[in-house]
């Protein structure tokens, strides 16, 4: 949050559109949720959490492959600009005239951030998963439980495997797309 204090007034700018999501964690859930579009709102402060009259409000895409730091950090750029090229309206107090009330009917609340959605279920579509690694690239990360497993015995041409239990790991980056799934195939063994 960006606070511009103004002869009257306190603005504030949020890496989100307000009418979207409503909570400090709205970009991460954006991502999570898979939108195409998220924006900045500046607005003015008031004594209730999240609810000023917005002044401003710019739309921007998501990036298909971008993550919740990135989205944040290119956010605050974009809505310190639009602040700061609007200043002049702020001071000479036609910001205040122009904005509008929020309408709270319409903001969709955006839960607070719990460790445990960090766990990725590879029962769910890639997509889901895919949007769950960007949404929470700063925190908690993204963590998937695979199986450990070691060569066993030959029995004629195949080779079974015995499970020695799971392993945790982390999950940096992912990415959808024939490309990605070319890449599985070809990494491969034959026949699998």
């Amino acid at each position: 949050t960006i606070h511009c204090h103004g002869p009257a007034c306190t603005c504030t700018l949020w890496p989100v559109i307000w009418a979207a999501k409503l909570d400090s964690q709205a970009a991460t859930r954006c991502l999570q949720d898979g939108v195409a579009t998220t924006g900045v709102s500046v607005a003015f402060s008031v004594l209730k959490c999240d609810a000023g009259p917005i002044f401003l409000q710019e739309e921007t895409a998501v990036l298909e492959d971008e993550q919740a730091p990135e989205l944040l950090d290119r956010l605050f750029i974009q809505g310190a600009q639009l602040l700061i090229s609007n200043m002049q309206r702020v001071w000479s107090g036609e910001a205040a005239q122009l904005a509008q009330q929020q309408v709270e009917a319409e903001a969709t609340h955006a839960a607070k951030l719990a460790k445990e959605e960090a766990q990725l279920n590879f029962q769910q579509p890639a997509g889901v998963l895919h949007n769950k690694v960007r949404a929470f690239a700063r925190w908690p990360g993204t963590f998937a439980a695979l199986a450990v497993s070691s060569s066993g015995s030959e029995n004629g041409d195949k080779q079974q495997l015995q499970q020695q239990g799971q392993m945790q790991v982390k999950v940096l980056r992912s990415r959808l797309g024939d490309a990605a799934a070319e890449q599985v195939l070809q990494a491969a063994p034959a026949g699998q």
